[in-house]
């Protein structure tokens, strides 16, 4: 199973829901193929039957495949993995073979409780998709997740007139944050200190985590209207659903 990250630096300076979101996830998704097809041929020259499987070419799911291989657990925003490093900011893919391999195992690095705690994902959601409240969740094939309105979510993104796609939960997610020692600390707290949770919800807010940076941003917004490139109207807004608590 493989993982690509879709780049902090520009989730940084994204509101997620504008005009970069779908060129973010179609790179990963590229790329997490590239990689996945090199393996797979790779092994077939090992003499084992293997095959690539993404974004392209999908033949298993991949939720169960990331949860089985020990890559994160399921989180709020619903039939998602999110990762201990990454948070939901990556794309996947899978390669299946023959060849004999170790096997790992699930992983739970307390994120359940997190985000039983947490609900920035829908208090930011924009399709109000996401649940709110502790108990929002429901057994599926023996996990438990979040029950999330899949129709709203599909609205969303395919029908976002004023951006590409959505991946607001994706930046707003206290998880996805970058790779650097104070970050790395943080992080293992969250996962091996309980207690330390709460604290790193309300500490996410009080630093401005989630709200875009725009001074960082490297792109230029463009959109083709009756074949005149013209700068598209901003979206920018998040719906901020804290009275729904």
């Amino acid at each position: 199973s493989l993982l690509i990250d879709q780049d902090y630096q520009t989730s940084e300076a994204s509101f997620g829901n504008d005009w970069i979101s779908s060129s973010m996830s179609f790179i990963s998704y590229s790329t997490s193929g590239f990689i996945a097809s090199i393996l797979a041929d790779y092994i077939r020259r090992l003499g084992y039957s293997a095959r690539a499987h993404h974004a392209r070419s999908y033949q298993v799911v991949i939720p169960p495949i990331l949860l089985w291989a020990g890559l994160g657990e399921m989180c709020r925003i619903g039939d998602i993995v999110l990762n201990p490093f990454l948070g939901i900011r990556f794309k996947a893919s899978v390669v299946t073979t023959d060849l004999p391999l170790a096997v790992d195992k699930p992983i739970d690095f307390g994120l359940q409780d997190f985000c039983s705690k947490c609900g920035k994902c829908a208090r930011y959601c924009p399709s109000r998709s996401i649940p709110f409240g502790k108990n929002a969740t429901k057994m599926h094939n023996g996990y438990q997740k979040w029950d999330n309105d899949v129709d709203k979510c599909t609205k969303q993104r395919i029908g976002n007139k004023f951006g590409s796609g959505c991946g607001v939960c994706i930046n707003v997610c206290p998880w996805n944050k970058p790779f650097t020692p104070f970050h790395r600390f943080v992080m293992w707290t969250m996962r091996n200190i309980p207690a330390a949770r709460r604290i790193g919800i309300w500490g996410d807010d009080i630093m401005g985590y989630g709200k875009p940076k725009l001074k960082n941003k490297w792109w230029l917004d463009l959109e083709d209207v009756d074949g005149t490139l013209q700068i598209p109207p901003q979206s920018g807004e998040r719906i901020d659903n804290r009275s729904r608590r």
